[in-house]
Order: structure tokens, then C-alpha cells, then sequence
């Protein structure tokens, strides 16, 4: 049987904001690309196709970083590797305020997202030893939610800047490159080595309430898990969740400001209200989750409702793409963000139910078969609204019923674990 964690809970909520605060400066030094679109297309004499690009080029290098840091979260003691991948990510997203071509802005992103790959294997790792089952989607999503405080503050760190200097829109990649500097020291004032070495508990689909005490075995080997049902589960559902995600990510401020003419500025602080409803999303997934546990349901079944209620927010995409502008359009697309950031922690929950040995390495492939799909996804998509802009609903729509899809598949194949 499984003795109860030392940590006390104010420690274990430390901990929890430290990895909080890491997603948010991995979220913050990302943002400004997407919301100053239109300031980069001026700036480099490029359109949506050549925005569309540097963009699948950021989604390569966040491929290549998963395979490359998954592997390492594994071998080296990621309470080094963590601030390290921290401080190249910043200088590289700082990049963008000196590059003049717009190779070196490929350049320039394409090591941001090589870089900014390796927060997931470090940060799973993480979760997945400090958390029993029952509130592991908790701490997911304590660590998702950074995603959306970092996109609620940067947009307006952007507006900030434009009010000040428009010509300056440059500088809000350097602010938030300085991010990572008293991230690094709280991390290892306060993350011991001990705090990463605890036994993983497996979840058990069959248990009923909380009732899963036992490790997650530890010799089963990496091609094993690679070529299990689970596996490709998951590789289904990462690549769902994350194009709808990133898609939205990408091109929605430009959506916002081209197809439906609102002001740059308002686009900010829309973008700040819209990730803020995202941060609902991800907080209220991860307490559901625990709170039906509590409840005696089965944690398992209990993710897979939690998944279900995010998956049909995120399919009201569909009208919304084909909406007039308004408050009904604005409103929808706060129900939408609730809904496409709250399948992520129960996600992250099921992605560590595979191996406590090689999680570094299970995060990392899966993120690169997600990104690598970015990768010609959005060149394409920048294509096809530079030759015909009458696309953007249709393609909006389309992507809303992704998660729903990934559902089906999670709720017909990913089974029962077998009694050890």
C-alpha cells in the first residue's frame, strides 16, 4: 500500500505555483506573436501565407524539442534541466526584437518552440509524482492554467506598449524574455530533488470512488507503451485538442481585427478577457474532476464527463464561426475558450497513466506528433485565407468538433488497465 505524501498542502500548493508561473512565462513569451500578427506581416512585408509559415516552423521546433527533451526529462534530474530549458525559450522569443528578415524570424521562432517543448516532460514528471490520481487533474490543472494568465497578461503588456509607442511593439518580447530570471531562482530555492523522486500511483478504471492504491509498474518498456492501444488513444487526442487550441491561438486576432474590423487595442483586451475565461476552463476541469471523486465516483469516468462537458463547449464553434460580429459572437467565443483549455489537465491525467519511468519520453513523442501536425497546418491555413478569405468560418468550424471526435475515440478504445 501506498504511504500518504509527506508534503504538507501549503508546500504542495508552492510547488504547484512554481509550475504555475511556468507556464505562464512559456505562455507570455509565445503570445506576443500571435496578437502584434498584423505589426509582423507590416513589419517583414509578408501576409497570412508567410505568417501561416513562420508559424508551422514554431510548431517544428516544438516537435523536435518534445522528442529531444522528453528524452532527457528522463535521464538528466530535470530540477536542472527545467531552468535551463526556462532561460533558452526566453532568449530565444527575446530574438524577435532584433531579427530583420523574415528567415531570421523563422529562425528566431522555430528555436522559441524547440526550447519551450521542454517545460511539458519537465513539468509532467513533475505533477505526475507529486499527486495521487484523484487529484492529479487538479494539479494539471493548476499547471495549465499558467497558459491563460500568461495569455491574459500579455495581451495587455502588448496594449500597454501600443498606447505608449506603437513602433515599439518590439519590446513586449523582451519583457517578457525577463520573465524567466526570478522564475529560475524560486525554482531552486524551493523544488528539492526528493520532491521528484516520489512513486507514481496508477489509476484503476474498474475502482469505485478513490480506490486506486498501487504504483504504476515501472518495467514496462518504451516500445511496449508505444505501440499499446492507450498509446494511440492519446496520440488522437493530443492532436485534437492542441489544433483547436492552436488554432485559435494563432488565428483568431487576426480573424477578430481583418474579417470583423475591430480596433487593434480592443483585440488586446478582448484576447485578455477571452483567456481569462480559458483560466475557468482549466481551474473548473481539474476541481470538477476531484469533486466527483469525493463524491464516490470513479476517477477515470470522472475525467471522461469532465472531457465530455469541455468537448461540447468547444463544438459551439460551430455556429459562432459563421456569426455577425457582436456581443453574441464576442459571448460565444468566452463559452468556447472554457471549454477548449479544460480538456487539457483531464488530457495530462491520462497521458501520465502510461509509465512512471519513461513519462519524460511519453509526454515528449506525443507532443511531437501533435506539433509536427502544426507544422503543415498552419502554412496551409495561411494559404488558403490569403487565396480565398471566405474560408475562416468553414475551417473555425471545422476544427470545434475535433475534441468531440478525440471523445468518441477516448470512450470506445481506451479500456480497462489489467490486475498486476
Amino acid at each position: 500500500m501506498h504511504q500518504e505524501s509527506d508534503l504538507s498542502r501549503t508546500r504542495l500548493l508552492g510547488l504547484c505555483g512554481i509550475l504555475l508561473s511556468a507556464t505562464l512565462i512559456n505562455y507570455a513569451c509565445r503570445m506576443p506573436f500571435s496578437q502584434t500578427a498584423v505589426q509582423i506581416q507590416e513589419a517583414f512585408s509578408t501576409d497570412d501565407g508567410g505568417y501561416g509559415v513562420v508559424e508551422g516552423f514554431f510548431g517544428l521546433g516544438f516537435a523536435c524539442g518534445g522528442l529531444l527533451f522528453g528524452f532527457l526529462a528522463d535521464k538528466v534530474n530535470v530540477r536542472w534541466l527545467y531552468p535551463a530549458v526556462m532561460l533558452a525559450w526566453a532568449l530565444a522569443g527575446a530574438a524577435v526584437a532584433w531579427v530583420d528578415s523574415l528567415w531570421g524570424l523563422v529562425v528566431s521562432r522555430y528555436l522559441l518552440g524547440l526550447f519551450e517543448a521542454g517545460h511539458w516532460p519537465c513539468a509532467l514528471r513533475t505533477t505526475q509524482r507529486l499527486f495521487k490520481p484523484a487529484q492529479r487533474t487538479w494539479g494539471n490543472s493548476l499547471l495549465q492554467s499558467g497558459a491563460s494568465i500568461g495569455a491574459i497578461l500579455t495581451p495587455l503588456l502588448i496594449a500597454g506598449v501600443h498606447r505608449f509607442d506603437p513602433a515599439q511593439w518590439r519590446l513586449s518580447y523582451v519583457l517578457t524574455g525577463l520573465l524567466s530570471l526570478p522564475w529560475v531562482v524560486a525554482w531552486w530555492l524551493t523544488v528539492r530533488n526528493s520532491d521528484l523522486q516520489r512513486p507514481v500511483i496508477a489509476t484503476d478504471e474498474s475502482a469505485s470512488g478513490t480506490g486506486e492504491e498501487r504504483r504504476l509498474e515501472a518495467h514496462t518498456s518504451l516500445w511496449q507503451i508505444l505501440f499499446s492501444r492507450r498509446w494511440l488513444v492519446l496520440v488522437v487526442i493530443t492532436i485534437s485538442v492542441n489544433t483547436t487550441w492552436q488554432f485559435i491561438r494563432v488565428w483568431l486576432p487576426s480573424t477578430l481585427e481583418k474579417q470583423h474590423h475591430y480596433e487593434h487595442e480592443f483585440v488586446q483586451y478582448f484576447s485578455s478577457v477571452y483567456y481569462a475565461a480559458t483560466c475557468v476552463g482549466s481551474l473548473g476541469a481539474g476541481w470538477l474532476v476531484g469533486r466527483l471523486a469525493q463524491q464516490g465516483w470513479n476517477v477515470h469516468r470522472a475525467r471522461l464527463a469532465v472531457f465530455a462537458g469541455c468537448a461540447l463547449l468547444v463544438a459551439w464553434l460551430v455556429p459562432t464561426a459563421f456569426m455577425a460580429p457582436g456581443w453574441l459572437y464576442l459571448g460565444s467565443w468566452l463559452v468556447i475558450g472554457i471549454g477548449a483549455l479544460g480538456v487539457f489537465p483531464v488530457y495530462y491525467s491520462l497521458n501520465q497513466e502510461l509509465s512512471a519511468e519513461h513519462q519524460g519520453r511519453v509526454s515528449g513523442v506525443l507532443s511531437f506528433s501533435s506539433w509536427l501536425v502544426q507544422f503543415f497546418v498552419h502554412p496551409a491555413v495561411g494559404n488558403a485565407f490569403k487565396a480565398n478569405p471566405a474560408t475562416r468560418p468553414l475551417l473555425f468550424a471545422i476544427i470545434g468538433v475535433l475534441p468531440l471526435f478525440s471523445l468518441l475515440v477516448l470512450m470506445a478504445f481506451w479500456g480497462r488497465r489489467e490486475k498486476s
